[in-house]
């Protein structure tokens, strides 16, 4: 079964498999069977509106099956019977097809104020839909209404998950909010130390599980113009093997980590093709020195670069039917020591399956320069006899407490993500995404992602 029957069913499998409803399930099984007789038909006949009524017979809540029902009765001048299966399609699930259907009902009957109410419907859920805009201009033209026709409502294109900046800006006075939650492990080897240490004085690498919320408001203050703050939150913890003194430690921070200012300037634009410069600033709002402490251990873990990142760039989105496009281009300067310039390299292809569900393949490059980083470690116990699991302490046995703070040189490298996922749109712009970024390029002695997961929530108010 392929994505588009799956998507289409699931309303009516939910229905069917609530409680109260489970010996249902085979009769809307054999419902979607007769469902797609009708639609092998189309032929606007008597035998194509009874395969649509023995699957509503079967499983009442088929919205599907009530819509194209509607459907033949609307060609048929049934408007009555029209309207009435439209009106259920639209009460069982919030699918903009139906309301449009039957705001072109009212629209042959002339009735154009109820037309009018029913297209608006439509485009709340749906604000890309053109069928219903075109609809709509017309009944305004109708009744009169000249102002209302003057500008279209905005064509929404489908944007990427991990390729952040699109081409297109907002359109003036209308809000984008969105919540991406992450989930990601560095790691890197502690090489490039500027102090001679012993073996026992800490671990020979660095790991640290990171979890990343990241909230995003955006302002179309023109057409062209689009403002935005980015604040980011997050909880690391650092895995400290120690296996000479036989400890596992694993010391945490949580905090707020650095907030971007970002600005985009649409340069030129069409309906379906648009280019931006952006410009990214990141202020410092994270505690670069922050420390976690587990079983007398203690480590410098950052919650921020501590430095002025200044990142301009440029993006492009363009959409050839059923493919959308996005790439974007940018380069990190960094004004600190902990992190290296950056360059990236984004591109996204976006695949409607329907209008509310977006199947995305995205390729992600990114080279990072060579930084030095500040490196803490720091022990804070006494030790009464043996010092490790089954022996008594050397003369090189570490003393009841160890400190010691040195610079750690990361190698730059470069890193190249394949990125899939997929977004679903919910009712009146809301979408939801998930996706995965998976390296398959990374250096190897650099302080380098594994696998990155991303659960997302985005909401447009125009």
């Amino acid at each position: 079964m392929n994505v588009t029957k799956l998507l289409l069913i699931i309303p009516m499998l939910v229905t069917c498999l609530t409680p109260g409803n489970m010996v249902r399930a085979d009769d809307c099984d054999m419902a979607r069977k007769w469902y797609n007789e009708g639609i092998a038909l189309s032929d606007n006949t008597e035998r194509e509106a009874s395969y649509y009524q023995r699957a509503i017979e079967l499983c009442p809540d088929y919205f599907e099956a009530h819509n194209r029902l509607g459907n033949v009765y609307k060609n048929w001048g049934e408007f009555d019977l029209a309207i009435k299966e439209f009106r259920q399609a639209g009460r069982i699930w919030s699918f903009a097809e139906p309301h449009c259907n039957l705001g072109e009902v009212y629209r042959m009957q002339g009735r154009y104020d109820l037309a009018a109410e029913e297209f608006i419907n439509a485009i709340r859920i749906r604000p890309d839909y053109r069928e219903a805009q075109n609809q709509l201009k017309y009944v305004y033209k109708r009744l009169g209404k000249y102002d209302f026709v003057i500008e279209a409502p905005p064509e929404l294109i489908p944007t990427a998950i991990f390729t952040r900046i699109p081409g297109m800006t907002l359109p003036r006075g209308s809000f984008l909010v969105d919540c991406q939650c992450e989930y990601w492990r560095q790691k890197a080897g502690l090489k490039g130390l500027t102090v001679e240490a012993p073996v026992y004085f800490g671990p020979a690498s660095r790991k640290v599980d990171v979890y990343a919320l990241i909230l995003g408001i955006r302002y179309g203050l023109t057409n062209n113009l689009t403002v935005g703050l980015i604040p980011k939150f997050f909880s690391k913890k650092a895995e400290v093997p120690i296996p000479y003194w036989g400890i596992h430690a694993k010391p945490g921070v949580t905090g707020i980590g650095d907030t971007v200012l970002m600005t985009k300037y649409r340069l030129w634009g069409r309906r379906k093709t648009h280019i931006s410069g952006f410009c990214l600033l990141s202020i410092p709002t994270g505690d670069e020195d922050a420390k976690g402490k587990d079983q007398g251990v203690i480590r410098r873990i950052p919650l921020g670069t501590g430095s002025y990142d200044f990142t301009p760039g440029i993006a492009f989105t363009t959409v050839t039917e059923p493919l959308t496009i996005t790439t974007d281009i940018s380069y990190v300067i960094t004004t600190g020591r902990q992190a290296g310039d950056e360059f990236h390299c984004d591109l996204a292809f976006s695949f409607p399956r329907l209008h509310n569900f977006i199947a995305i393949m995205e390729l992600n490059y990114r080279w990072m320069g060579t930084a030095k980083r500040r490196q803490l470690f720091q022990t804070a116990w006494g030790f009464q006899g043996p010092a490790g699991p089954g022996g008594p302490r050397a003369p090189r046995d570490p003393p009841s407490q160890t400190v010691f703070e040195t610079t750690v040189t990361e190698k730059g490298g470069h890193t190249l993500f394949l990125s899939p996922g997929f977004q679903v749109f919910l009712t009146k712009g809301l979408k939801a995404e998930i996706g995965v970024q998976v390296p398959v390029v990374k250096p190897e002695d650099g302080w380098a992602e594994g696998i990155v997961l991303h659960v997302g929530l985005t909401k447009y108010l125009f």
